[in-house]
């Protein structure tokens, strides 16, 4: 027993290791970069609305770390990030000239790049299925903050998840959150989390509510 708790002691990451670590890889460098992305300040993000997105930001079980956090302007190609053989035509993300946009959208994607510790397992060596939803919910939440007003609240209504491939632990993953349609106050959503090798590991749709808090308080 005492042998095996010294192995994950030596085998755990410290949070500097994995801030190191993560500066040096080259999504990073490439996100640092590209143009119209640049990076999120999560906090000041979150500060003015209400929303969950704080329970995976703040939620150091999951990570030693808080999410390194990129946004992309309206004016950036964001469907060329993503692996657009697999995405619909009508959820690729909202452009300034998307029939779909109902409104003006400054921030039609965020970009996060995650590390996983080996706490959260379900089977060892892989995240848990409620884990990797939150921090789904909790990336779609923060696009959505992104792009409401002050003094908002942000519901989530739905999340569709299709896990493509398990999530090791004790390792970086690449998400991209992206707004595709707006009717009102709904924001329609997709996201997907990929390797650092670009594979495909998790996609997920979900319909998000944007309203003042004077309406549901």
């Amino acid at each position: 027993m005492l042998a095996r708790r010294l192995f994950a002691m030596w085998k755990s990451k410290s949070a500097d290791d994995i801030i190191s670590k993560r500066a040096s890889l080259p999504a990073v460098c490439d996100l640092k970069k590209a143009p119209g992305c640049s990076p999120v300040d999560v906090e000041n993000a979150l500060r003015n609305v209400s929303c969950s997105a704080s329970s995976h930001f703040a939620y150091r079980p999951i990570s030693k770390v808080a999410p390194l956090a990129f946004a992309w302007s309206s004016s950036a190609d964001c469907a060329k990030q993503l692996l657009t053989d697999v995405v619909p035509k009508d959820r690729l993300p909202i452009t300034p000239h998307s029939l779909h946009s109902a409104r003006q959208i400054q921030i039609p994607m965020v970009t996060l790049v995650d590390h996983v510790d080996d706490n959260v397992c379900g089977h060892p060596g892989l995240i848990h299925g409620g884990m990797t939803t939150t921090i789904a919910n909790s990336s779609l939440s923060l696009l959505a903050a992104l792009n409401a007003p002050k003094d908002a609240r942000i519901v989530p209504l739905s999340l569709n998840m299709d896990y493509r491939k398990p999530i090791p632990t004790n390792n970086f993953v690449k998400i991209h959150a992206w707004l595709y349609q707006i009717n009102g106050d709904k924001l329609k959503t997709a996201i997907h989390f990929y390797s650092l090798k670009n594979e495909m590991l998790v996609e997920a749709v979900s319909d998000i509510a944007v309203y003042p808090l004077s309406v549901v308080d």
